[in-house]
């Protein structure tokens, strides 16, 4: 998967262009597709299990739980 950074000339900010060779790297390209979609599905169970930290009382074994599965996704994820 080849890629090229230039500069688009109406704004002057970078941009990436990105080639698959399909259907060898399919799931690269599908991948690259999907990266919005699964960053923001993460960030919703991020916010379900916050919102569930903040306004139940789950016992202490539901409270490890989710706090194992918010320590699972990447802080970046968090900052869309």
């Amino acid at each position: 998967m080849p890629f090229q950074i230039s500069r688009n000339r109406q704004h002057n900010m970078p941009t990436v262009t990105m080639r698959f060779t399909l259907p060898e790297e399919q799931h690269e390209f599908d991948a690259a597709r999907l990266g919005h979609d699964a960053v923001s599905a993460l960030w919703h169970i991020a916010e379900r299990c916050r919102a569930t930290l903040k306004h139940c009382e789950p016992g202490p074994e539901l409270e490890a739980f989710i706090g194992e599965i918010r320590e699972l996704i990447p802080d970046e994820c968090l900052e869309v």
